[in-house]
């Protein structure tokens, strides 16, 4: 019985951080980039970090909240001084760690030799990890979110964070308000 209870123990803990994607292999674009970023905070120093935060500031109480199920936040920033210092190439292995079961695709664009990507792990139905790519040709990020969250605790923690990438990807993934146009009216036109 000893010996199950182990096994199982072990499968669980191997489980717990499963949707953390290995994000080693954009090492080798350091010494390319002329500006880097790297986030790599895991719960124990989120739940540290949320103690900093201000109860009497509606933002900081809400990032606390949207923070209090997420296991870890995992990001890598670079920018580059030329057009094509990375290859897609180069972000295979990355992408290659979503081929395992659970991980699922919910929003690709490319456009103009630019690229954005949102991942989403699931256990049980439940969304567990999320993994958001973000390239265009002298700047690439990748954010790997461990943990329950949605969209709009993403986009509280980066305005409360100052992680333009969390704020921007929450925006980007939500669909646009449907308009409403009476009868007999023509919509009006976007400025986009």
């Amino acid at each position: 019985m000893r010996k199950l209870m182990v096994v199982v123990w072990m499968m669980v803990a191997g489980t717990c951080f499963a949707q953390q994607i290995d994000l080693s292999a954009l090492d080798k674009l350091v010494p390319k980039a002329n500006s880097k970023t790297e986030i790599a905070m895991d719960e124990t120093m989120l739940k540290a970090a949320a103690g900093f935060l201000d109860e009497k500031k509606a933002d900081e109480v809400a990032a606390k909240t949207a923070s209090k199920n997420i296991k870890g936040i995992f990001l890598r920033s670079y920018e580059f001084n030329q057009k094509g210092a990375y290859r897609l190439d180069d972000l295979k292995p990355i992408l290659d760690q979503l081929k395992a079961p659970n991980w699922s695709r919910f929003l690709r664009n490319e456009e103009d030799n630019e690229l954005t990507e949102i991942w989403m792990h699931t256990t049980n139905g439940v969304g567990d990890g999320i993994l958001l790519v973000s390239g265009e040709e002298d700047e690439l990020t990748v954010i790997n979110i461990v943990g329950s969250a949605n969209l709009s605790d993403l986009s509280v923690l980066g305005k409360v964070g100052n992680l333009s990438e969390l704020s921007n990807a929450a925006k980007a993934s939500q669909a646009p308000e449907a308009k409403t146009v009476p009868p007999g009216t023509s919509a009006p036109k976007d400025d986009d």
